[in-house]
């Protein structure tokens, strides 16, 4: 268990070094009993940690900032499996619409009241709960939510994802429902929505010197053993992985392939690439044989190459995506 990296510039200042020793020894002795250790956690697991650590407010109350006009973080644990977070929230503030990239996640509310607002899981309705003192919600990995402070005073939640925090898409609320609007890499929960940068000025190039989509695509496939479904569903009972990157409004209305690994195309190559520090570590293998799935195989050739870049060599696609999988009678279900 690594380490709790509290922020020297959150400490308090006249706390002794030893009482802070003390505080970050006990916090992670609270994780090593309530977490599996060496493995990915589930929404169960997050939950019970978040609801231990609000629990144990003597762990994290002497980092707590008073101010009356920003939300506030700190991590509270960083490690290859999750990481945990403390956040202060002012009143009326809210998150925004957003998922977490692929992580699974839970929150606890230590102080305050906290409203939620999410899509149920597995149709398009909305739902909201009230979360007060105690109370905490566990969600995975297809969670979209909006979070806001909801009384008065300062609020306090305690918040936990798997695997850690990288990125997070955000949601515009329209009369059809959510739809996806931009995904943004992020380093805290708080993850506030941001302008694009400017975009360059437009300069004209001399005709035929463009590269067109197509162009990009067919270089990705010359470098791809682009599998049927068939042959990808005889290697996936031989041990690869099929990675599906399909967002999760896709996956609702078209169905999933049991077994397959989600993963969204957002954070791809970080949950993949054997070097980054948000990685899927049982994935995340040079000799680990991945084959991406997107709708129709257009989006996971153009993953699949970006893979091989990173030194994953034997990473290819499904031709045809899951229309083709599904067309050829192989294993399909419902988004559950």
């Amino acid at each position: 268990m690594n380490s709790s990296p509290f922020a020297a510039s959150l400490e308090p200042e006249d706390s002794p070094v030893p009482q802070r020793s003390s505080m970050r020894f006990a916090l992670d002795d609270l994780l090593a009993r309530v977490a599996p250790n060496g493995t990915l956690l589930s929404p169960a697991a997050l939950g019970r940690v978040t609801s231990a650590l609000a629990d144990r407010r003597e762990l994290w109350d002497g980092l707590v900032i008073e101010d009356d006009e920003q939300r506030w973080h700190l991590k509270l644990h960083q490690g290859l499996f999750f990481d945990v977070w403390l956040l202060g929230w002012q009143r009326s503030q809210e998150t925004d619409w957003h998922d977490h990239g692929g992580s699974a996640g839970s929150f606890a509310v230590a102080g305050g009241t906290l409203l939620e607002q999410y899509r149920r899981a597995g149709n398009r309705r909305l739902a909201r709960r009230e979360l007060t003192p105690g109370g905490h919600t566990s969600f995975g990995p297809t969670h979209v939510h909006n979070v806001r402070h909801a009384g008065d005073g300062q609020a306090l939640s305690i918040h936990a994802y798997s695997p850690p925090l990288v990125a997070m898409t955000y949601y515009d609320l329209g009369p059809f429902g959510l739809t996806a609007v931009e995904t943004l890499a992020v380093d805290s929960p708080e993850g506030a929505r941001t302008r694009s940068p400017a975009r360059r000025p437009f300069r004209a190039e001399a005709d035929g010197d463009q590269r067109s989509i197509l162009d990009v695509l067919n270089d990705a496939r010359r470098g791809l053993d682009r599998l049927s479904p068939q042959i990808a569903f005889d290697e996936i009972e031989a041990g690869a992985m099929l990675i599906d990157i399909r967002p999760p409004e896709q996956r609702l209305v078209e169905g999933e392939v049991p077994g397959a690994f989600v993963i969204g195309r957002n954070v791809l190559e970080w949950r993949l690439d054997p070097k980054s520090d948000a990685r899927i570590p049982d994935l995340a293998r040079y000799d680990r044989r991945v084959i991406v799935m997107c709708s129709e195989g257009y989006a996971s050739s153009l993953a699949a190459a970006s893979l091989r870049q990173l030194g994953l060599f034997l990473a290819t696609d499904l031709e045809g995506g899951f229309q083709a999988w599904k067309a050829a009678g192989l294993p399909t279900r419902e988004l559950s």
